[in-house]
């Protein structure tokens, strides 16, 4: 699966509001509220937090990709929030992250999950692609852009 397939302009945050990690993925997960059809994101949210806990799902350079898999989910939702000051993710190099990607998913579509987090963590190794989303001005720039990117 590819990530443009799992991420919409509707899920997409240019400006991300929160001053920390949960506050961040409250409103990423509110975004893919409506695609799931969640009324109470609790669960959910907790879900993220505990994989969190584990290990941070920061990648480095500025990215993050938090994710979870649950019953409640059919397939796979991407969200993307930007933070413009960044966030502090618990990286391994250190640095703020400014790229939010949460991936929720199915707990039967693995490879449809496997295949967007390492879609995602791919394309976001590259400076430049960081570069252009972090300066995209709608949402549909930035999925554009992915689009551009993504292997067949």
């Amino acid at each position: 699966m590819k990530l443009c397939d799992a991420l919409n302009a509707d899920r997409v945050v240019l400006d991300l509001a929160a001053d920390d990690k949960v506050g961040a993925l409250q409103e990423l997960l509110s975004r893919a509220a409506s695609a799931l059809g969640l009324v109470d994101t609790g669960p959910l949210l907790q879900r993220v937090l505990n994989r969190e806990a584990i290990c941070s799902t920061a990648v480095n350079r500025g990215v993050a990709i938090p994710h979870a898999r649950s019953a409640e989910i059919d397939g796979v939702v991407a969200s993307l929030g930007l933070h413009r000051r960044g966030l502090d993710f618990g990286s391994p190099d250190g640095q703020p992250v400014h790229l939010i990607f949460l991936v929720l998913s199915s707990e039967i579509a693995t490879p449809a999950y496997l295949s967007v987090l390492g879609r995602t963590a791919r394309i976001f190794h590259r400076e430049d692609m960081r570069l252009q989303i972090l300066a995209a001005e709608s949402p549909q720039d930035i999925i554009q852009a992915i689009a551009d990117q993504e292997p067949a």
